[in-house]
């Protein structure tokens, strides 16, 4: 909880983020041009004889070799001067080093309350945050700001800090530092495969069952691995299906609250325990037909070629619950990316033509189990024959914050539930019986919030891991205790090291040029919402924040705004 000082609070603005790169390029370009003119000019006043030249400096030559070698100098003065100009720009550009951004463990006691700050400086950035909130287009959306100092724990704003907001994507913090801290940096994933039988003079009379267990990373290369473990083990025939097996997490694969328009593409990928290649399909156009990176995605339709317009019009529709795509409109170009149904199925298909394309036949079909089926695996009756691991949960956790990729987050959230429901009961004893890995997951982060200090309220909801869910709500004071938290844990700097560096890398490498490597964050978006938290620097102390923008309607972009008042923390 806040303990009032002061009645306002907020942040101040600085000078926008937006193309700060690109205009630093046209900058470094009309000086270029400048250097250039002056160049010419001074050339032209020297062979003319009206140039003031410091003659006592080249006192044995004639008057036209002075002239000649004033036209030299000035060149070479000119050209130094341009050529530093661009690898002033060059290294502008150069990735920061992380290790540059120390985030020092805070020594804030958590479990007492965080004391509003009213140092003059301070009062000045909160009130000039509320100014330039109000002043700007976006002044009838909803904002809740919340920084607090990691030196002393003094709060600097706290604009609606305790008021409910849906996080979007900054959800994935709090999913990072739980998992982080109750799985461990180096934990692992499996991905095994099982049978029912031994194989007997290299044939196995069964099943052969590929059995996900929540890795996030498993793609092809994984599948070719398991395929050569089998054929050195002297595998050539199996007399049975290749089954891809989803049953180790229970409950939905889908997040509570995703809109339903948002499944047909990857940031809307079902987390089943067997996924594969981040159950997404890259979808193309050759010559005006649209084309699926993977056959098992039924693409149809056809794009025509613009007709007197250069503006490109192209839709995407995947049939609800079916790998099934319909492609329209017009244009010539077409990336997008649209999540795979039934990823366990695409799993099982895929290891099934890399166990022939080793020489190992098969003679059934590929099939899926889940959770609800009954020829599910039961491990404790089965023969477990080889397996593949994950990357570390570090490795994970920085490409899931880096890149914002829900499918990751969704899978740790059901790992911490997997592993660790038990300790974290449902407030409903009712739903306790029935509820899955996904729900349980939720339950395991709120009790880990509450445990550490950042005090979940009861009207607080978590209900995914990603927050693609519009049925978070939290408040952006638990998302800054959670980072204080975060900062003090032992997996800090890994913590600290998987988000996005400002103007550098992930989702910030387009933004916050103008404080490149003092910011480091993880930026929230879904519609009506746009979100920016974790830890910015000056001068003389670092500090955790949280800015939330919810119900922006607009057509302009919101976090225009949101990096304006995070590089004025920078800047305080």
């Amino acid at each position: 909880m806040l303990r009032k000082m002061r009645k306002t609070t907020g942040a101040q603005a600085s000078s926008l983020a937006m193309s700060v790169a690109s205009t630093r390029k046209r900058a470094h370009f009309i000086f270029k041009l400048k250097a250039i003119a002056t160049l010419f000019r001074a050339i032209a006043l020297i062979a003319s004889g009206d140039a003031c030249a410091p003659v006592h400096c080249v006192t044995a030559v004639t008057k036209n070799d002075q002239r000649r070698f004033f036209i030299f100098l000035l060149f070479v003065i000119m050209f130094s001067a341009c050529r530093s100009s661009e690898q002033a720009t060059q290294s502008e550009v150069l990735p920061t080093n992380e290790e540059s951004f120390q985030v020092s463990t805070p020594n804030i006691n958590l479990a007492k309350p965080l004391e509003i700050s009213n140092k003059p400086e301070d009062v000045a950035l909160a009130q000039k945050i509320d100014e330039t909130i109000e002043k700007s287009e976006f002044a009838n959306a909803r904002w809740g700001v919340f920084v607090v100092s990691l030196q002393d724990g003094r709060v600097l704003a706290a604009r609606d800090a305790q008021k409910l907001f849906t996080p979007a994507s900054v959800q994935k913090l709090l999913t990072s530092v739980v998992a982080l801290d109750k799985l461990g940096a180096d934990f692992r994933w499996q991905t095994k495969v099982f049978a029912l039988n031994k194989i007997e003079n290299g044939v196995l009379d069964g099943d052969l069952i590929l059995y996900g267990q929540g890795a996030p990373d498993l793609s092809d290369e994984g599948i070719e691995n398991l395929a050569n473990q089998l054929k050195a083990k002297g595998l050539q025939k199996i007399k049975g299906n290749i089954i891809g097996d989803e049953s180790f997490f229970t409950g939905d694969n889908f997040g509570d609250g995703w809109a339903w328009n948002e499944l047909q593409w990857y940031y809307g990928a079902e987390a089943s325990a067997l996924s594969i290649n981040r159950n997404e399909v890259n979808l193309n156009l050759q010559n005006g037909k649209p084309t699926a990176s993977t056959i098992l995605m039924q693409v149809s339709g056809e794009v025509k070629p613009n007709q007197n317009s250069e503006i490109e019009s192209i839709g995407v529709k995947r049939e609800f619950g079916e790998n099934r795509v319909y492609v329209w409109g017009e244009g010539k170009n077409l990336d997008v990316r649209v999540a795979m149904q039934n990823p366990a199925l695409w799993a099982a298909k895929i290891f099934k033509e890399a166990l022939q394309k080793k020489g190992i036949a098969v003679e059934g079909d590929a099939k899926a189990a889940d959770w609800k089926t009954e020829n599910k695996l039961d491990v404790a009756t089965s023969t477990e024959l080889v397996t593949v691991e994950s990357q570390t949960l570090a490795e994970i956790v920085r490409k899931m914050n880096k890149d914002s990729v829900n499918l990751y987050a969704e899978l740790i959230l059901r790992t911490l539930g997997k592993k660790f429901g038990a300790e974290a009961p449902d407030e409903n004893p009712k739903a306790q019986k029935t509820r899955g890995d996904d729900l349980a997951g939720t339950s395991v982060i709120k009790k880990w919030l509450t445990e550490n200090g950042v005090t979940f309220q009861e009207t607080e909801a978590i209900r995914d891991g990603s927050g693609l869910s519009r049925l978070n709500f939290v408040t952006p004071e638990t998302i800054g205790r959670a980072l204080i938290a975060a900062a003090q844990m032992k997996a800090a700097e890994t913590f600290k090291n998987s988000l996005p560096i400002a103007g550098t890398d992930g989702t910030l490498r387009g933004r916050l040029g103008n404080v490149r490597g003092k910011i480091l964050a993880k930026t929230g978006s879904i519609t009506y919402i746009n979100s920016l938290a974790g830890y910015a620097k000056n001068e003389r102390e670092t500090f955790a924040f949280v800015i939330l923008c919810n119900n922006e309607t607009r057509k302009a972009d919101s976090s225009i705004l949101i990096d304006e008042l995070a590089t004025s923390l920078a800047n305080h």
